[in-house]
Parts: structure tokens; C-alpha cells; sequence
């Protein structure tokens, strides 16, 4: 019995354990290199690392990790681009592609202002069956929406979120956000509801932004009654107790004003 193919095999069990080992070593001399600053050392490295062993399994992080040296640190967008592309192309289903998607969302909407292109990215990752941060990533395509001005599929990405049963601070954020949209589109008695849900919030920002824009949506109804009163419920510190002092008083003033205005009999 001829024990050549057993001899063949070894051989390259060898070198697939030899090419794993020197790509190893060079992941994490490229990892060190990053700490220590060495922006180009490590990008050569990586690069290194790939071309040796593209298909091995450090080669999607070493492209993930290129992509991220150039945004993050080199602040080189079109070098960044191109690597997260990169990676996307060869490792269509990797968790390393999710995270390159998500980086160029976020360097196309808040660096380069493609916000088509970031919505694109969005909509991809939202494909993919398990995505651990499916909610951060539902919030962020529907404030890019909002940046777009194109309030109606923010306020629909926004409710699919609410329907889906998020709690805590994401829903806060996203009550926040639709009470915003009701109040750019003067549906105020709608508006009234969303920031109504945030006002007890343990998040006390969310809770002062509640309040705040409550009181203007009382305002818009020329409910000067309720929004001073919603404004007396922010929490009492220097800073708000400012601001209910001068609200209160420029309120007082504008009732004043609605009740002098001729009336208008046309």
C-alpha cells in the first residue's frame, strides 16, 4: 500500500500550519504597531498579512483594521473606502463585513455628507439575519432620513423600531425623534403623546428634551397654561430654574400679545 498520499498530506498540513503560524505573527505585530502609533508599519503589515493569505483567518481583519487605521487615525477617507470595500468583496458574509458597512455608513453620512450612500449601507447591514446592534443601526438610517428631510420614512423607520418592542433609552430617542417629526409637520395634538412618554424618564436628559419640547408644542396650540406648567416640571437645578424664569416670563408676554391681536374676520 503506497503511503504517498498520506506522506502528500502532512506535508501540506505542514504548510497550512506554517502559513497560519507566520500569519499570526504578523496579525499581531501589525495590532502592536497600531497601539504604538505606527500608522504605516501597520498598514504595511497588514497589507503583508493579506497578500500572503487571503483566504487565511486574519486576512478580513487585517483589511477591517486597514480601513480603520486610514479613517480613524490617518483620516485618509478614500484610502478607508476602498479597503472596507475591499473586504466587503471578499468576505461577503463575515462579521468583518458588517462592521466595514457600518464604518462606511458612517463616514459617508458624517464625513463626506453622501447620505444616500450611508442609507444604502444601512439598508445592507438591515439584511443580514443576525446583527447584534439592529436597533442602533434602524436609528441611525432613520436620523439620516430626518437629515434628508424626508420625514415620512424617518417617522416609518421610526415606528417599525416602536413596533418592535425596543425599551429604555433607544425608545426614548425614538419617541423623542417622532414627536419632532409631528411637531416640523404642525401636527401638534400628535406631538403631545411622544414627548408626554419621555417626560418620566429615568434618562434625564431625554427627560429635560421631553419637556422642553412639550412646552413648545403647548405653545404652538396657544396653550400658555400647560406649557408653563410643563415647563415648572423640569428638575430643578440652576440652570433650568434659569430657564423656567425667562420662559415663563417670555410665555406670559406672548399670551399677552394673543390677547391684544385685533381678531381677524376674514
Amino acid at each position: 500500500m503506497s503511503t504517498r498520499p498520506a506522506a502528500t498530506a502532512l506535508v501540506l498540513l505542514g504548510f497550512t500550519l506554517a502559513c497560519s503560524s507566520d500569519s499570526r505573527r504578523l496579525f499581531e505585530a501589525a495590532q502592536a504597531r497600531w497601539r504604538e502609533g505606527n500608522y504605516d508599519d501597520a498598514l504595511r503589515l497588514n497589507t503583508l498579512l493579506y497578500d500572503r493569505d487571503s483566504q487565511g483567518r486574519y486576512a478580513a481583519d487585517a483589511l477591517l483594521n486597514n480601513g480603520n487605521i486610514y479613517y480613524l487615525n490617518l483620516r485618509r477617507l478614500d484610502k478607508a473606502i476602498d479597503a472596507y470595500q475591499k473586504l466587503i468583496t471578499d468576505f461577503p458574509d463575515s462579521p468583518q463585513s458588517y462592521k466595514a458597512r457600518e464604518q462606511l455608513a458612517e463616514v459617508y453620512r458624517n464625513e463626506i455628507g453622501d447620505l444616500t450612500a450611508a442609507i444604502y449601507e444601512y439598508e445592507k447591514l438591515l439584511e443580514a439575519d443576525r446583527l447584534d446592534n439592529r436597533t442602533q443601526i434602524q436609528l441611525r438610517m432613520a436620523d439620516t432620513y430626518f437629515k434628508l428631510n424626508d420625514f415620512d420614512r424617518a417617522l416609518r423607520e421610526l415606528r417599525r423600531i416602536e413596533e418592535a418592542g425596543v425599551t429604555g433609552h433607544d425608545l426614548d430617542q425614538v419617541r423623542l425623534k417622532i414627536g419632532t417629526i409631528y411637531q416640523i409637520h404642525k401636527r401638534f395634538e400628535t406631538a403631545v403623546p411622544a414627548f408626554e412618554a419621555v417626560a418620566g424618564s429615568p434618562c434625564v436628559e431625554c427627560r429635560r428634551r421631553a419637556l422642553v419640547n412639550l412646552a413648545e408644542t403647548y405653545e404652538a396650540l396657544f396653550d400658555f397654561d400647560r406649557a408653563i406648567a410643563t415647563l415648572r416640571r423640569l428638575d430643578r437645578s440652576p440652570e433650568n430654574e434659569e430657564r423656567i424664569t425667562r420662559e415663563v416670563e417670555r410665555l406670559e408676554a406672548r399670551r399677552r400679545q394673543v390677547k391684544s391681536a385685533p381678531l381677524d374676520w376674514r
